[in-house]
Formats: C-alpha cells, sequence, structure tokens
C-alpha cells in the first residue's frame, strides 16, 4: 500500500459573493429571457457563488474588456502563508510544489516561478504544473506525491488548485445582446458562468511515516482513472481564443453537455465498480460518497448510473448549494468538509468521484 496522509486542508474564497438571483435579477436582467431565469434559479441546485469580480463595478459597455479584481497568483501566495502556518510548517519543509491552473491571469510563467519566490521556498525544491485538465485533477497529484514519497525525496508535499473561470466566460457573456435557451452556446457559456465560483485550495500532502497529525489519509492504490477515449470524445468540450468583428480577442465555449453529462457518468461507473472489485471490504464501509459540484444535472446523472443513494452523498448537495461548482477544489473541499462537519469520524471512510472534460476519477480516503 502506498499511503498519502493529508495534513491540511485551506479553502479560500474572494470576497466578491453573489447570489444566483441576484445576479440574473440585478446584475444581468436585460441579457436573459425568462425561461433562462427561471432554469437559474430552479434547476442549478446553487444559491451562491464567488467571483473574482467585482460585478456591481462592471460597465455596461460591452466593448470595455474587464480585469479581475484579484488575481489567481495573489490568491495563491496568501493561501500558502496561511496553511504553512495553520499546520505549523516552514518554507524548508515542501520538497515538492504542485499546481492545478484552469486559467491564470497570464499565461507563462507558470504560477510555481511566483509561489517559490514569494514564499521563499527551497532552491532545489521540485515544481509541477497542470494546466487545463479541469476538474478531475486531484487524484493526478496524489499519485505523484506517493511517487515523490516512494522515490526517497524529501519533503512534504504542497499542491495549490485555482478554479478561475470567470474571465474565461464574462467576456463572452457581455457580447452577447440577448440569452436564450433556443442559442446552445450562447446559453451554455452563460450557465458556465453562472455556476463556477472563483476559488483557490490547498493541500499539504505528508509521508505517513514522518506526518505528526493528519486530517485524512488515502491509499492511493484505490485511485482509479478513467479518460474519454471515445473517437470524438475530444468534440465534447473546448475553450478556445476567437475573435470578433472587431478583432478583439475572446474566450468562446463549445461545449455538448449532454455527451458530457453521459460520460461523466459512464466512466464514474467503471472507476467505482473497479473499487468495489479490488477493495470490497473498504468499499461496503464507505459512509459517505463526495461527487464533484458540478450542478443538480450533473450530479443526480452521475450519482444515479453509479446507482448512489441521495442520504450518503447529502453533503455535496449542501457544499454545491452553497459555494456553486468549484472545479479541481470541489475534491479538497468535499474531503475537509466531510470531517469538519462529522459526516465522517475518526477511522471512517469516505468516497470521491471527480469527473470533468478529460475524464474521471475517484478514490477512497479515511477520517
Amino acid at each position: 500500500m502506498v499511503q498519502v496522509d493529508i495534513s491540511n486542508i485551506d479553502i479560500n474564497f474572494p470576497r466578491y459573493s453573489y447570489t444566483i438571483e441576484e445576479i440574473v435579477d440585478d446584475f444581468l436582467d436585460k441579457k436573459l429571457d425568462a425561461e433562462v431565469k427561471n432554469f437559474c434559479k430552479q434547476e442549478l441546485g446553487i444559491e451562491r457563488i464567488y467571483k473574482a469580480y467585482d460585478l456591481s463595478k462592471i460597465s455596461n459597455n460591452d466593448a470595455d474588456y474587464v480585469e479581475p479584481n484579484i488575481q489567481l497568483n495573489e490568491m495563491y501566495v496568501s493561501i500558502t502563508r496561511g496553511i504553512l502556518g495553520s499546520t505549523r510548517k516552514y518554507p524548508q519543509d515542501i520538497g515538492f510544489l504542485i499546481t492545478i491552473n484552469d486559467n491564470q491571469q497570464y499565461l507563462d510563467p507558470a504560477p510555481t516561478v511566483e509561489v517559490v519566490s514569494r514564499i521563499g521556498l527551497n532552491k532545489d525544491i521540485r515544481t509541477q504544473n497542470f494546466q487545463g485538465m479541469a476538474c478531475s485533477s486531484f487524484s493526478e497529484a496524489l499519485r505523484d506525491a506517493a511517487g515523490h514519497f516512494a522515490l526517497g525525496y524529501e519533503g512534504d508535499v504542497l499542491v495549490l488548485i485555482g478554479s478561475f473561470y470567470t474571465n474565461w466566460f464574462l467576456d463572452r457573456i457581455k457580447q452577447i445582446k440577448r440569452i436564450s435557451i433556443k442559442n446552445r452556446k450562447d446559453f451554455n457559456n452563460f450557465i458556465y458562468f453562472l455556476v463556477f465560483s472563483d476559488v483557490t485550495g490547498a493541500a499539504i500532502l505528508s509521508h505517513p511515516e514522518k506526518s505528526h497529525r493528519y486530517l485524512a489519509k488515502i491509499n492511493t492504490e484505490t485511485i482509479s482513472s478513467r479518460k474519454d477515449n471515445t473517437v470524438n470524445g475530444h468534440k465534447k468540450a473546448l475553450v478556445k481564443l476567437s475573435r470578433d468583428k472587431s478583432f478583439r480577442i475572446i474566450f468562446d465555449l463549445d461545449v455538448n453537455s449532454k455527451i458530457l453529462k453521459e460520460s461523466a457518468g459512464r466512466l464514474s461507473l467503471e472507476n467505482i465498480s473497479y473499487i468495489k472489485q479490488k477493495f470490497p471490504v473498504d468499499f461496503k464501509k464507505v459512509k459517505f460518497w463526495g461527487l464533484h459540484s458540478a450542478g443538480n444535472i450533473f450530479v443526480n446523472h452521475v450519482r444515479k448510473t453509479c446507482s448512489i443513494d441521495k442520504k450518503k452523498c447529502k453533503l455535496t448537495y449542501d457544499i454545491m448549494k452553497e459555494t456553486g461548482n468549484t472545479g479541481a477544489v470541489s475534491s479538497l473541499q468535499i474531503i475537509k468538509e466531510s470531517i469538519q462537519r462529522k459526516v465522517l469520524k475518526s477511522n471512517e471512510i469516505g468516497g470521491i468521484i471527480d469527473y470533468g472534460w478529460e475524464g474521471a476519477d475517484a478514490f477512497l480516503y479515511e477520517a
């Protein structure tokens, strides 16, 4: 067994918080058909989201590009200082830094460059940046941490995850004159803007023989990962740079939500079937399942496909309602909250089911 201990988890949200009703009935009221408003308020399963933008100060001029009020790297630096302090760790205790980023404020250099320098991490620290893997990325970091320990490298592993999707979609929303359900592409761009919170998560992963205390422990052999290798799987979702008639560069989302949902359900079922077969005793002991907080439509589909009782994943729905879709941070958030809210008690087992554009992952953890 290759075990990884999670010494601590921290989650930081920007200070700008909005209810779904506030956004659709106030900030974007004039752009939305009544049908769209009703769908957002009744079907998403989300009540509040957090943004790195002060939406109240955004100009009504659709030609204006909007810079975020809060930068991702600033939140990375802040959360790193916080988690090191709360775990009583020093910068020199970190031997490996992994970042998982879906969208930075700039393309180059990688965020590890800034974090290493500003935090004062070791000169010989190992670094790795995952880019564009979307919501099912944390298990890859777990496996890399296990490899770090197995190969005898010194120091803990610090994982930073940033889910900053707003500037992918906000600028596109400003270009759309009217959003209706009939125009699926515009509608999908708006829904993705609406459901995602901007958020950072941090976790310190430690070697089990060297961790003095742990929040959760993970047998990395329980990790099951499936990629969507169907012929047209890569076409189900794509964010690309495009230009409008004024040659202005904007992000453009093209997604087939139905195929994405079916892929997430199919691959998630394969993952938990694998865990059930390989670890039958632990699988029977799973008290709680945490599903990626992608919104009611996705969560309900994956839960039903995997035959999971809704009572066993109630916390997923609660967190999703409170903070929206937190992207790849979702795994950390669910693990932390399941223990803090005493959904799991000491030595009890929980399961995580992640899914996104790339595929799906699942693993077990013990409180």
